[in-house]
C-alpha cells in the first residue's frame, strides 16, 4: 500500500538515473521486500511487459544496497501498472521477411558515468526482443556508446537470422537502425572513417563492420524521433513515451478527441479523461436551438404579417377618401 500512494502516467520520472548519496539505506527486510518485487517486475518485463523494462534494468543494479530513493521509483513502476493493467503486447509477423532492429544508447548517464543501450527487434509489429542494459565499460562521446551499444547486441542479431533461416524462413534484411551518424560511419566503413578521437576505440568493436561487408546484416539511419528503442535508453514522458509504447507493444494509434487537460496527483501529471459532453446532451443542446431559431423566425414572420395587414389597411382608407373626393369634384 505504501508502493501505491500515487498515480503514474509513465513508469519512470526524468530523475530514473540520479542517485541520492544521502538517502537512507532501506532495512533489512525492506530490502528484501524490495528484492523480491524487483525480481517479479524483471520476469513480467521479459515476458508481457517490455514497456517497463528501463525502471527495471536500473532497480536491477540497486538490489545490493537500495535506499529510500530507489524504493520510491519502485513504487512509481508499480502504480504505473496498476494504472494500466490492460495493455497486451501483440505481435504480427510481415510477408516482406525483413528483420527490423532499432539500437540507442544513452551516454554516461549512470552514476559511475557508464553508458546504457537500448534494443528492440520487429518482424512487422510489435517487438518480441527488448533489450535495456547497462555497458560493462566506460566511453568517451556519444558516438562511442553507440558503437559499443551495436556490438552488444550484434550477437543476438545474427543470431535471430540463423535461427529463422534454419526454420525455413526466407531473411531478406536484416536492418539495424540507428540516429548517430558517427557511428553508422563507423560501422559501415570501419578504420576508414575513424579519426583522432576514435583510434583508441579496440578493433572487436569492428566486428559489426565485417557483416555488414558479408551482408549479414545492414545499418540504416532513423530519425531521433522515430528511434523506437529510445524509450529502453532514456525514462520518456507524455507523447513521445506513449508513440514508443504503441510501436514496441502494438497497440492501436486511436487519438483523444476533444480537448485534453493535465492535473497532479501527488505531484505526478497524470492525463484526464476526455471531458467532452456526451453525444446525447449535445444532440438536445442542438435541437433546443433549432426549435428556439424556428420560434424566433415564427414571431418575426408573424410580426412582419401584421405590419403589412396594418399598411393594406391605411392603403384601403387613404384610397377611400381619394375615391370619394374625386366623385364629388365630378358632381
Amino acid at each position: 500500500d505504501e508502493l501505491l500512494k500515487t498515480r503514474a502516467a509513465t513508469p519512470a520520472a526524468n530523475h530514473l538515473f540520479e542517485i541520492n548519496a544521502k538517502a537512507p539505506k532501506l532495512s533489512e527486510e525492506k530490502a528484501e521486500i524490495f528484492h523480491h518485487l524487483v525480481a517479479k517486475l524483471l520476469y513480467l518485463c521479459k515476458r508481457t511487459r517490455p514497456d517497463i523494462i528501463l525502471p527495471v534494468a536500473f532497480l536491477c543494479t540497486r538490489v545490493q544496497k537500495p535506499d529510500e530513493d530507489d524504493f520510491k521509483k519502485l513504487g512509481r513502476c508499480l502504480s504505473y501498472l496498476q494504472n494500466h493493467p490492460d495493455i497486451p503486447l501483440t505481435l504480427e509477423a510481415s510477408k516482406d521477411g525483413v528483420i527490423k532492429w532499432w539500437v540507442d544508447a544513452s551516454f554516461a548517464v549512470h552514476s559511475d558515468y557508464k553508458s546504457h543501450t537500448g534494443a528492440c527487434m520487429s518482424l512487422g509489429k510489435g517487438c518480441p526482443i527488448n533489450i535495456s542494459s547497462k555497458q560493462k565499460i566506460n566511453t568517451r562521446s556519444s558516438t562511442e556508446a553507440e558503437l559499443v551499444g551495436v556490438n552488444d547486441v550484434l550477437a543476438l542479431i545474427l543470431w535471430v537470422r540463423h535461427f529463422l533461416e534454419a526454420q525455413g524462413f526466407t531473411v531478406t534484411d536484416n536492418v539495424v537502425y540507428q540516429d548517430n551518424m558517427s557511428s553508422i560511419l563507423l560501422e559501415k566503413n570501419g578504420r576508414q572513417s575513424s579519426g583522432k578521437k576514435t583510434r583508441h576505440i579496440e578493433i572487436r568493436y569492428f566486428f559489426i563492420t565485417d557483416n555488414v561487408h558479408r551482408k549479414k546484416a545492414s545499418i540504416e539511419h532513423c530519425p531521433t524521433e522515430e528511434m523506437v528503442s529510445d524509450s529502453h535508453t532514456k525514462p520518456t514522458q507524455g507523447a513521445l513515451f506513449r508513440k514508443h509504447r504503441g510501436t514496441i507493444m502494438n497497440l492501436p494509434t486511436t487519438p483523444p478527441t476533444g480537448p485534453q487537460e493535465c492535473v497532479e496527483a501527488d505531484g505526478i501529471q497524470t492525463p484526464l479523461q476526455n471531458q467532452t459532453q456526451p453525444a446525447e446532451s449535445t444532440t438536445k443542446k442542438k435541437k433546443q436551438q433549432a426549435v428556439a431559431n424556428h420560434t424566433y423566425s415564427t414571431k418575426n414572420i408573424s410580426s412582419c404579417n401584421r405590419s403589412y395587414l396594418e399598411v393594406a389597411k391605411i392603403k384601403k382608407g387613404a384610397l377611400n377618401r381619394l375615391s370619394s373626393l374625386l366623385v364629388s369634384n365630378r358632381l
